[in-house]
């Protein structure tokens, strides 16, 4: 049945590794192409009697505006960050096996223990406190809350260490609170510490010569902004997606600098699955 509220505007977030390139500016642009091979006999002369799909290719055309250092070497191969700068980090301590409902504070997001987890930021209670940690790390770091994904979470026996993504004193901002869990969560401080700018910030760019494209591919996904961030149903996703880093940008009077960039979907060797739509 036909319904209005199917015809969608709006522009998305855009998301490379789990990780958020930020704000975009002129749209960003899907395609797909699919080439066919069209048959045709004598009897028939010119008119194709059948056709066949020979490939088909899906690129993304993402015009960055947020020109940061991070986003530079994340889609430009054979880029490396020089820095003395040292991100902010932290721990979260599973002392005790948490009880089902049982809930932590990650950056102001509740984060809930359950022994059957439904939403975005529940985590499965474990075998025991090890198990639970490492269930832990596993949901934070697959969370799609912007809030959360800004740090990374590696497991260690009963330790979830929180390493802010970003070098320098904005992951000292960055909060932790036991919540409900009481005794049985500890958090090292109220917030991460030790992030500091540093006096070396730059990227270094290699010719990138030979460099194996499919081995360096990661997951695109393109989020509808109108669309809460735990709900995937319009996402697109490329599961394995990479850019060559040939960009184009410019430095003119009044108009933002830009790093216009292209990503190319590749299928999975396995399955064949080139892109995704929904949940």
């Amino acid at each position: 049945m036909s319904d209005t509220k199917n015809v969608k505007l709006g522009v998305c977030k855009v998301f490379y590794e789990g990780k958020d390139l930020g704000y975009t500016q002129g749209g960003v642009e899907v395609s797909v192409t699919t080439e066919t091979h069209k048959t045709n006999v004598d009897q028939f002369g010119k008119t194709t009697i059948n056709e066949y799909i020979m490939g088909r290719e899906v690129t993304v055309k993402v015009p960055l505006a947020e020109t940061t250092l991070d986003n530079l070497v994340a889609i430009m191969p054979g880029a490396e960050l020089i820095t003395d700068a040292v991100g902010a980090t932290g721990t979260i301590t599973v002392a005790t096996q948490p009880t089902n409902g049982q809930t932590l504070i990650v950056n102001g997001r509740t984060v809930t223990f359950k022994t059957v987890p439904t939403g975005d930021l529940d985590v499965l209670i474990g075998a025991n406190a090890a198990a639970s940690a490492a269930n832990l790390a596993a949901a934070l770091n697959s969370s799609v809350d912007n809030a959360v994904s800004v740090a990374t979470y590696t497991a260690n026996a009963a330790v979830v260490n929180v390493a802010f993504d970003a070098r320098g004193v904005a992951g000292n901002n960055f909060s932790l609170a036991t919540g409900t869990a009481g005794a049985s969560i500890t958090v090292s401080a109220a917030k991460l510490a030790g992030g500091t700018a540093g006096t070396t910030n730059r990227v270094d760019v290699t010719n990138g010569v030979g460099t194996d494209l499919l081995s360096i591919a990661k997951e695109l996904r393109l989020h509808p902004k109108a669309k809460p961030d735990n709900d995937k149903s319009e996402d697109f996703v490329i599961p394995l997606a990479a850019t060559p880093g040939a960009l184009t940008f410019a430095y003119k009077l009044e108009e933002e600098r830009i790093f216009n960039c292209d990503f190319t979907g590749y299928p999975d060797p396995n399955t064949g699955k080139l892109f995704t739509v929904g949940n």
